[in-house]
């Protein structure tokens, strides 16, 4: 059997041009149905953005030029500090620590 011999095989699944288009489901019954049958709704996810609980949410900061990292570990206590100073003050986090070295170099000097 040569190639030109061979016909690939069609496959009909009953949706041809002949046949008339399904009619809509109602969602609601699709959710009915589900339901009779046992199945449960999926649970919400919980929003990526949204602030861990225990931590008041942060706005974002603005832009400001600095282009150094500057990563530390601190103490919990400290951090929150640092975070409601610079709300108070509406300032990034790079400012309030600008703010504390110039602190701290005038009582040094």
């Amino acid at each position: 059997m040569t190639g030109e011999d061979r016909k690939r095989a069609t496959l009909d699944f009953g949706d041809g041009p002949d046949r008339p288009p399904a009619p809509p489901v109602d969602p609601d019954a699709v959710k009915a149905a589900t339901r009779a049958a046992g199945f449960r709704e999926t649970p919400k996810a919980p929003d990526p953005f949204a602030p861990p609980p225990g931590r008041p949410p942060r706005r974002t900061r603005r832009k400001t030029g600095r282009t150094e990292q500057f990563a530390t570990r601190l103490r919990a206590d400290t951090l929150q500090a640092i975070y409601a100073y610079a709300d108070r003050h509406e300032i990034t986090l790079a400012e309030t620590i600008e703010r504390a070295l110039a602190a701290l170099e005038k009582r040094e000097g």
